[in-house]
């Protein structure tokens, strides 16, 4: 063979491994940054998701406050009704 063939060869050798190599460097780029978009639409989601269970809690939250303030007053009514209702017996009982 002649020494310009291998010249040749070497020279599209060399442009081959070169070509190989910046295929796998794109590949890399491309997964990488697909996954810069997943990580952050997961942020995104992961976000949205605590919002939501924050107001589900906050209207739970308001719910029992709102039961429980109701039960206060139907303990206090009762009480006061069973109050009178003693007030009079006594009054009755004294005479």
């Amino acid at each position: 063979m002649d020494v310009t063939n291998w010249a040749q060869l070497g020279a599209l050798a060399a442009i081959f491994a070169l070509f190989i190599k910046e295929v796998f460097a794109y590949m890399k780029a491309k997964k990488n940054s697909n996954g810069e978009a997943n990580k952050i639409l997961s942020d995104a989601i992961l976000l949205e998701l605590q919002k939501m269970n924050n107001n589900h809690l906050h209207s739970i939250q308001e719910c029992i406050t709102e039961g429980n303030q109701q039960l206060m007053n139907t303990i206090h009514n009762d009480n006061m009704s069973m109050i009178k209702i003693l007030g009079e017996i006594s009054g009755k009982l004294d005479k």
